[in-house]
């Protein structure tokens, strides 16, 4: 395997459930050959981390993106030639730039609309950019996603062409196996503060469950300034701001409860974590938190003033057998290439 025949483009993703697929990826082929990247700025660091492979590093500003997306495309096609494998993680595929083009769809709010709170620009650049992913799938030979519930969102006539690539969970598996049972601190996570994350929502759920735990108090790890005003002052909720993935994980590990209330997700990547690691889980009820608990047990809850019920599960009622790690979706990947 030659480090010409994949170029990996993560451009756009430098943190979530992106950068996670990025890492992986990095260092499965940092010991398998090689592969390129197209990286983020702000990912930089994986260029010593992982040297058995080739980066570009791509900072594109926001009218950049949306006047001359991909325009970098030009040169590295100059430095490499054509790559047998050009694989685009949310980007638009704007021209058949590799012999095997693979498009992932890495979010679904651009191909909505949904009934998600957003900004009128968010609303603007979300449009237009679904517009540009499916006016540009001809030029692509596979698409993938993270559950079922996103591919069903593309035409059917691009069936043939579908691939689920679930993310891998390595953490939760190894963790599962570890028979972990350290104490855990009487605190409710809630993970992410963008508006669809329904945050409100989230401590709605909280309030019931201090109900019959007083004293519980609730973290909400993300950027504060996406946080509503009123939940700041809130003396029974801490702050976080955004952290690193392993400082968000030590904190589900040590939580009683996570909770998620999110509108719409493009997989069950997060509740995977938050289930797996907290004692106990509400998850709203969507199609990938469903995909994820096919199975298993749950029960689903109403919550005062929530206009949808949330799924209520515990962690020593649930099983990592259907879970994958990244050594298996990778393989798979490399599969359904040479299937092309």
């Amino acid at each position: 395997m030659t480090s010409n025949r994949f170029l990996f483009n993560f451009a756009a993703s430098y943190s979530g459930g992106g950068f996670k697929r990025l890492y992986a990826y990095a260092k499965w082929f940092n010991h398998n050959g090689g592969a390129g990247f197209i990286i983020h700025p702000q990912c930089s660091s994986l260029i010593n981390e992982f040297p058995n492979n080739r980066f570009t590093v791509v900072g594109q500003s926001r009218f950049q993106r949306l006047l001359n997306d991909c325009d970098y495309l030009d040169e590295i096609r100059k430095t490499i030639g054509v790559p047998d494998v050009y694989y685009s993680y949310g980007i638009p595929v704007y021209t058949k730039f590799g012999r095997i083009n693979w498009f992932h769809l890495s979010n679904v709010l651009p191909l909505g609309p949904w009934s998600v709170p957003l900004s009128l620009f968010d609303k603007v650049k979300l449009s237009y950019l679904g517009k540009r992913i499916k006016s540009n799938l001809e030029n692509v030979d596979i698409i993938s996603a993270e559950s079922d519930f996103s591919l069903s969102l593309i035409h059917s006539k691009y069936a043939k062409k579908f691939f689920l690539s679930v993310n891998g969970s390595d953490d939760e598996i190894l963790f599962q196996k570890s028979q972990h049972t350290q104490k855990q601190d009487n605190i409710a996570v809630v993970v992410g503060t963008y508006r669809y994350k329904a945050i409100e929502d989230s401590y709605r759920v909280f309030e019931r469950l201090r109900e019959n735990n007083p004293k519980l108090k609730l973290v909400v790890i993300g950027d504060e300034k996406k946080v509503p005003k009123h939940l700041h002052i809130n003396q029974n909720i801490t702050m976080t701001g955004r952290l690193q993935r392993d400082d968000v994980i030590s904190y589900l590990r040590n939580s009683q409860y996570y909770i998620s209330t999110t509108r719409i997700e493009n997989s069950y990547n997060a509740a995977s974590e938050g289930i797996f690691f907290a004692n106990e889980s509400f998850i709203s009820d969507i199609g990938p938190h469903r995909e994820l608990l096919v199975g298993m047990p749950f029960e689903r809850i109403s919550i005062p003033n929530m206009d949808r019920q949330v799924l209520h599960v515990k962690r020593q009622d649930i099983s990592t057998l259907h879970l994958k790690n990244w050594d298996t979706v990778i393989t798979e990947m490399i599969k359904r290439v040479s299937e092309t």
